[in-house]
C-alpha cells in the first residue's frame, strides 16, 4: 500500500471516528455525568470551559475505546469534537448549559 493510501485511509478513520464520538449514544452517557460536578462555580450554567475541564477529566479516567481514541487524537481535534458536543447541547445558543440543557435527550 502506497503512503498516500495510508494516510487516506488514516484520515477516513479518523474523521468517522470524530463522527462516532460526536453521535454516539454511549459516549454522550459517558460525557453526561454530573451537571453539579461540571458547574465547578455552582452558579446553574455549565460554561464552555467548565464543560472541557469536566471531559477532560471524565476522559482521562476513562479506558474504554473511545477514551482511548480520544485521548490518541491531537489537543486541536479533541477541542473541536468536545465544542461541537457543547453546542449541541447549549438549546437556544445561551453559550453555556443549563440543567435542561444537560438532561436533554
Amino acid at each position: 500500500m502506497t503512503a498516500h493510501k495510508t494516510r487516506r485511509i488514516g484520515t477516513l478513520g479518523l474523521l468517522a471516528f470524530a463522527g462516532t464520538l460526536a453521535l454516539a449514544p454511549m459516549a454522550l452517557a459517558q460525557m453526561k455525568g454530573n451537571f453539579a460536578v461540571a458547574d465547578a462555580n455552582h452558579d446553574g450554567r455549565v460554561t464552555f470551559p467548565e464543560f472541557d475541564a469536566y471531559a477532560m477529566q471524565m476522559l482521562a479516567n476513562a479506558n474504554g475505546p473511545l477514551a482511548q481514541r480520544f485521548k490518541a487524537m491531537t489537543p486541536q481535534q479533541q477541542q473541536s469534537i468536545l465544542q461541537k458536543r457543547f453546542a449541541k447541547r447549549d438549546q437556544g445558543n445561551k453559550g453555556y448549559l443549563d440543567q435542561n440543557d444537560w438532561n436533554a435527550p
